[in-house]
């Protein structure tokens, strides 16, 4: 029997337009999307940019309300007092991950007296903590701005560790970084996914990263759900062509002009 920690069923996500003649209009960003999660597993979410990957992680971190539809979360701990939330989000390295101004050591020891509602002296947990994400024992006296942007990512991954969270969302996690350092946040994840028994909601473009991190993976394209399954079934035998054509682009296989004439078709489609 599968054990669901989070069901999602047609859920539609739509902005209202202004226009000069003070008239209005919808765009949907998200169409009538439903799938289900799996407690303690990693599920991917992939598609091309505008595909409402960041829109839909938003919704699931209860930042954006759906327009329609419903999301069941099925919660171990009961959160209603906690001050952190269930479900933490990690933004792509957008200069907010950490506060700039505040020393790593701050940022960490006030994530702890939160999460034990205590003022005590937390030096040998944070430094601990910071030992476990192979992050070097000065930085706990570097300020947020010091940090290159995957140190920033780390550090915000340890307050969120410090949390334990029943649900990690990441939006694109690997982005701009080099094969280094994308090795070293997808150990960081798979150790937190096993340590906490954690659910994750990975959204990323790099299907090559998905298809070693992810136990199930959703394709996305223009708002809906083209594709969804089992991360090796869907990308070893994909039954969609935008999902064919997602592993062919990535292969380098097709040029320019291919992929614009793909798009055109396949919207039209």
């Amino acid at each position: 029997m599968k054990d669901i920690i989070l069901q999602v069923e047609n859920i539609s996500y739509s902005v209202e337009n202004k226009n000069d003649n003070k008239t209005s209009s919808k765009t949907d960003i998200i169409k009538n999307i439903s799938f289900e999660v799996e407690r303690g597993e990693i599920l991917g979410v992939t598609g091309q940019s505008g595909s409402g990957k960041t829109t839909l992680a938003k919704i699931l971190a209860g930042i954006y309300t759906p327009s329609s539809g419903k999301i069941e979360k099925y919660f171990l701990k009961d959160w209603s007092k906690s001050l952190p939330k269930p479900i933490q989000i990690l933004f792509q390295n957008d200069g907010e991950l950490i506060n700039p101004y505040r020393k790593v050591f701050d940022i960490l020891a006030e994530a702890f007296e939160l999460k034990y509602r205590d003022k005590n002296n937390f030096s040998d947990k944070v430094i601990s903590l910071i030992d476990k994400f192979h992050l070097p024992q000065s930085i706990k006296d570097h300020r947020g701005f010091q940090l290159s942007g995957g140190e920033q990512q780390r550090v915000a991954l340890a307050r969120i560790f410090i949390i334990e969270p029943e649900i990690l969302i990441l939006d694109e996690p690997f982005s701009s970084q080099d094969v280094e350092a994308q090795l070293n946040i997808v150990n960081i994840i798979k150790k937190i996914k096993e340590e906490l028994n954690l659910t994750v909601i990975c959204v990323s473009h790099d299907l090559n990263i998905l298809k070693n991190i992810s136990d199930d993976i959703l394709i996305m394209f223009n708002g809906s759900i083209v594709e969804s399954g089992k991360t090796k079934q869907v990308l070893d035998n994909p039954k969609d062509n935008y999902t064919k054509f997602l592993l062919e682009a990535l292969s380098l296989k097709l040029s320019r002009d291919e992929i614009e004439t793909f798009h055109n078709n396949y919207e039209q489609n």
